[in-house]
């Protein structure tokens, strides 16, 4: 559980802090990450290898008959639907790839922290539905989530409003994962 106190809270308090200290630059990130092509890309990618890590180890005996059909298969399919969603889905890409992040990371983490005899958990449960449920309203409308951080972007105040509330969580995460 430890573990995921820190992978959870270093990049929130490093987005936080920077959007806190830096608000001009951070706005404009807001403002154009919805369509970096390159963030888009690593994203997409890093989204469709986890997807297929996922169906590779969940072993639902309906998919794998047609997902494990034949050896490697996963792997090709992950970086063929890469390239096709790159291709032909290029449109507010760095979203949607955040979006299977986020809706992906809780599945690693809910198996690991189950068992831990703590209430501080639920700090990591909260926020991991909380992730899953951006992820996947940004999955679907996605031009939804632009038009939010278009709104955050326009008023330095809401940026530092926001990364104010990013560096607390992630200073409770990175506390609790010392002292637990």
């Amino acid at each position: 559980m430890t573990a995921w106190f820190f992978i959870l809270g270093l990049p929130s308090l490093a987005v936080g802090a920077f959007s806190f200290l830096f608000a001009m630059p951070a706005a404009r990130l807001c403002v154009t990450f919805p369509r970096s092509k390159i963030a888009g890309w690593i994203l997409c990618a890093i989204g469709w290898a986890w997807t297929a890590y996922e169906c590779d180890t969940i072993g639902i005996d309906v998919f794998d008959k047609f997902l494990k059909a034949f050896p490697m298969e996963l792997p090709i399919l992950a970086i063929v639907l890469t390239v096709l969603t790159c291709w032909w889905m290029p449109n507010l890409l760095p979203i949607r790839g955040v979006s299977a992040i986020f809706m992906l990371f809780p599945g690693e983490m809910f198996p690991v922290i189950r068992l831990c005899d703590t209430p501080w958990r639920l700090t990591l449960v909260v926020f991991a539905y909380a992730c899953a449920i951006i992820g996947m309203y940004g999955m679907f409308y996605p031009w939804r989530i632009r038009q939010l951080l278009a709104w955050i972007a326009s008023d330095p105040t809401r940026v530092r409003i926001c990364g104010g509330v990013l560096s607390a969580i992630g200073m409770l995460f990175l506390v609790l994962g010392i002292m637990l």
